[in-house]
């Protein structure tokens, strides 16, 4: 399955590069639509799923195939706790409201600490370039959502995004998946803007309007949910999405990868109703830290 997701994402690359692609304009004004779709469902709803396109498709299973070729060794070269990047080991991260640990492996992947990977063996394998390009990919995706959401309460500031946020590969290992607690992560709200999740398979349960809710997706679709921080930017207006990881209770593997939007928390911003002064830095980094991440400011 890893071979074959890697070279499916090979094969779409070469034709996307070496291929003009004329779009035409129902093509355009489809995408158009389902944009104005998501924004409207993660506006009302809390959450949307959306459809990639191929190459994307390919780009995420490739990633989140790759990750299987990486060695021991590797993940102790390249791992980084003191700023929450590369390799972390189950335990680092936990529950916001309860003590229990995620029960799953990190990888996280900052744009803003490429730099300082460039000398390190490991960010030539086939697994670095893919992440790397996803988060390419994701926040691209992430950026435009945030626009939308924006110019949907017709306010004019342009959110900085890519040198702020991550993205994070988590794999649930099959010796977890035999403990008996109901969820391998608990339920929580995340304290970033949206967050762009594709799991390998079901287990992401979501709590719409307190209801909890199965995640099912195809293969070439993601979730997109709300974070903390839109909430407190609309004056409590979007809420946040919780979600969970429910536990299979049998040996199975899954694997999920999450990008969270983060805004520049060096900037001063203004509620998108009130405009009202909120504090983004301070309620990110307190959101960070309380998950047993280090801190982002």
């Amino acid at each position: 399955m890893a071979i074959r997701h890697v070279r499916e994402y090979k094969k779409v690359n070469q034709i996307a590069s070496s291929t003009t692609l004329s779009v035409q304009p129902s093509a355009i004004g489809d995408r158009e639509q389902a944009r104005r779709r998501a924004l409207t469902s993660l506006i009302t709803q809390g959450y949307a799923i959306l459809r990639v396109e191929r190459n994307t498709q390919a780009l995420l299973w490739a990633t989140l195939d790759s990750i299987d070729e990486v060695s021991a060794e590797q993940r102790v070269e390249f791992s980084f706790p003191d700023r929450t990047d590369g390799f972390l080991p189950i335990g680092g991260e936990h529950a916001k409201y309860t003590d229990y640990i995620d029960l799953c492996d990190r990888f996280c992947f900052w744009n803003k600490y490429r730099s300082t990977h460039e000398n390190i063996d490991f960010a030539q394998s086939d697994f670095y370039q893919n992440i790397a390009e996803c988060e390419d990919v994701l926040s691209t995706l992430a950026s435009d959502l945030i626009s939308g959401i924006w110019s949907f309460f017709q306010h004019p500031e342009h959110i900085k995004i890519r040198d702020h946020s991550y993205v994070q590969l988590n794999v649930y290992g099959n010796s977890q998946q035999e403990n008996d607690r109901e969820y391998l992560q608990d339920r929580h709200e995340d304290g970033h803007l949206i967050t762009l999740i594709k799991p390998t398979r079901d287990g992401l349960v979501i709590f719409p309007n307190d209801v909890k809710t199965k995640v099912r997706l195809a293969d070439d679709e993601i979730i997109v949910i709300t974070g903390s921080l839109l909430t407190h930017l609309s004056d409590g207006q979007i809420p946040p999405m919780y979600h969970a990881v429910e536990n299979p209770m049998m040996q199975v593997s899954r694997k999920s990868l999450v990008y969270f939007a983060i805004p520049d928390l060096t900037k001063s911003y203004t509620s998108l109703l009130a405009k009202s002064a909120v504090n983004l830095a301070s309620l990110a980094d307190e959101s960070h830290r309380a998950f047993g991440n280090t801190s982002l400011v």
